[in-house]
């Protein structure tokens, strides 16, 4: 018999809770494969941003974020649109460190520059901020979802009607890097839209803490579950921290160690 993985153990976070952190400071060894180095490789890589006119996710670490896009390159770094939420402009100007993150044909793209400086570009206004040393271009097939082999959960912050919030339980059917199914809540009172942002989103990994974030809506399909018919929803993870990122990708990387021993069982 072929000796399985050990239990998975939630991994020790390499900064203390709270600080701020750089986009590629927990990659080492994680995420290292995933980035590009060479200048040229940079500046190809936000040239793309531009020219697929790609939109931007822009805040600082560790904080919100804000709608821009991607404007020109020149020798010192690039232009990024201003976004509309005054206050993140007044926080993003002056900057040392600035968050990016992006996807090119379906490709993430993530990675920290700075400094930011507001100024002209074309004759209207615009952030300047410098180029990054190294950015993370994870593609998609590296988000490949597995299924949980224990029951798995999440609880939503959901809105009934009232205009008030209760919370809700539903099963995770499959996670992975990017996303995750979720299931309709098990009182069958949830029903998703596609396009929906799910805010509040509590993912109960196996050791704690649990993992907060917000989804995105992307398909919705209907399955039956134990005699009934089910609501699937395949989500895409929004405002993903850099710390939870590490984690679920460790506990990603235990379900992959699970699912190559039963490939190999069946194999025998």
């Amino acid at each position: 018999m072929l000796s399985r993985p050990c239990p998975y153990t939630a991994p020790e976070m390499p900064v203390s809770e709270g600080t701020p952190v750089d986009a590629g400071s927990e990659t080492d060894g994680l995420y290292e494969k995933y980035m590009l180095h060479h200048r040229a490789d940079i500046r190809g890589c936000m040239r793309q941003l531009i020219d697929k006119r790609c939109t931007l996710q822009v805040g600082l670490p560790g904080g919100d974020a804000a709608v821009s896009a991607a404007l020109a390159l020149d020798d010192d770094g690039m232009w990024i649109d201003v976004p509309r939420d005054e206050a993140m402009v007044r926080l993003l100007d002056g900057a040392e460190r600035v968050r990016v993150e992006s996807a090119i044909n379906r490709i993430t793209v993530r990675f920290m520059a700075g400094p930011a400086e507001l100024g002209e570009h074309d004759g209207r206004p615009a952030l300047h901020i410098g180029l990054p040393e190294k950015v993370m271009h994870l593609q998609r097939r590296e988000y490949v979802r597995r299924e949980p082999p224990e029951p798995l959960a999440c609880e939503i912050a959901w809105p009934d009607r009232s205009g008030s919030t209760r919370t809700v339980k539903a099963a995770i059917a499959d996670i992975g890097g990017g996303g995750l199914a979720v299931l309709s809540s098990e009182d069958g009172s949830v029903e998703y839209r596609l396009g929906d942002i799910i805010r509040d989103v509590v993912i109960e990994l196996p050791e704690p803490p649990a993992l907060r974030t917000a989804l995105r809506v992307q398909h919705i399909s209907y399955i039956d579950r134990d005699g009934r018919r089910v609501q699937r929803a395949g989500c895409e993870f929004v405002s993903l921290s850099v710390q939870d990122q590490a984690r679920l990708m460790r506990y990603v990387m235990y379900l992959d160690r699970l699912h190559a021993v039963k490939l190999r069982e069946r194999e025998l």
